[in-house]
Formats: structure tokens, sequence, C-alpha cells
């Protein structure tokens, strides 16, 4: 089991990772300066004593994770929805491979379909066709990370504040999600030009 403690350590350094620019968990390997007189002083201690009692250490990470790269901006602890949030991530993580092809398949149809040749950059003043297609629920944010562990296109330094929110999860969200040399070859056949 671990302590609670520890788990609010976790809790800060990955909502420090998801929230901040210049904070990068895997160079701080998750240090955090917090002192426990501090922890133990917060009114919000059943949450995480709840995720500490429940979870293993691992789905601990994982649980906050899948909770900030929804959008849910305190990672899932006092959300209603964040065990919901977490299954379907855990579901989308099983099956990551098969829904990557699917997706990059409903892009290549739309790049057809529009006479798109590059998916990645704006078109008629339109944002590129990957965000288009995210923001429609067409595609995860797993197939995007991917994609930018691919072709690395994504900007965080935009003026366009949808654009730019999307991709600071996407490169925050990179550490935890897994390139296989199948989804790489996958993806080729997008071939921005």
């Amino acid at each position: 089991m671990i302590e609670p403690f520890e788990v609010y350590k976790l809790y800060l350094a990955l909502k420090l990772h998801f929230t901040k620019k210049e904070y990068d968990i895997t160079q701080t390997k998750g240090a955090v300066k917090v002192k426990q007189e501090t922890f133990l002083k917060r009114k919000d201690l059943t949450a995480i004593r709840k995720l500490a009692r429940d979870y293993k250490r691992s789905e601990i990470i994982d649980f906050l994770v899948s909770n900030f790269v929804s959008g849910e901006k305190w990672g899932g602890l006092f959300d209603v929805e964040a065990n919901r949030i977490y299954k379907d991530w855990l579901s989308r993580k099983a099956k990551r491979e098969y829904i990557f092809e699917q997706d990059v398949a409903k892009i290549e149809l739309e790049m057809q379909k529009n006479s798109i040749d590059n998916p990645f950059v704006e078109k008629s003043l339109q944002h590129p066709l990957t965000f288009r297609l995210y923001f429609a629920n067409i595609i995860t944010i797993e197939t995007l990370v991917l994609l930018d562990k691919v072709f690395n296109f994504v900007d965080i330094d935009t003026d366009d504040v949808f654009i730019g929110e999307v991709s600071l999860i996407i490169k925050k969200y990179r550490p935890f999600v897994k390139l296989t040399d199948n989804m790489k070859s996958v993806a080729q056949c997008l071939n921005p030009v």
C-alpha cells in the first residue's frame, strides 16, 4: 500500500507536469517540494486517502494521467466521473494500436475527400485536419500524441488558444504513450507533403 503523502506528491508532480509548460516530470523525476505538515492541513485528504487505499502506485499514476489528459484540472480527485474516465482510458490503452490504425484510416479518408496534402497544417484558415477531427471526437488524443511522435507537428507556442491548449496536453502526454514500430509504419501512409 502506498502512503497518502506519497500519493499527494505524485498528484502535485503530475498536476505541475500537465499544467505548466516549464515543468517536465521526465526531467524532475517527479520531484516536488512539499512538507508533510502542509499536506496534513489540507481539507481534501479523503480523496487522496481513497486513492492510496484503492490503487497501487502505477494505477494511481494512470488514474491521474487519464483524468488530467481528459481536461479535468484536478486530476479527477474531486470529480464523480473520474473512475469512468479512468476505465475508458484503460480500455483505450488496451486497444491503442487498433484505435490508432482506425484513426489513421479516418484521417486518410478525410484527406482524400477534402484534397488535403498535409493533415498537420492549416488550410483555408481552418485548423489542421487532425485537430478538427480530434475536436469533433472522431480521433483520440492518443492518436494525436502518436502522430506527433512520428511527425513532430505540434507547436505549443501558437497564438490559437484551442490549438495551444491541446498542443500542451499532447506534448505533456508524450512520455505516457508508447509508439510501436507497427504504429510508426501505419502513420507513414499520411506522408505529409
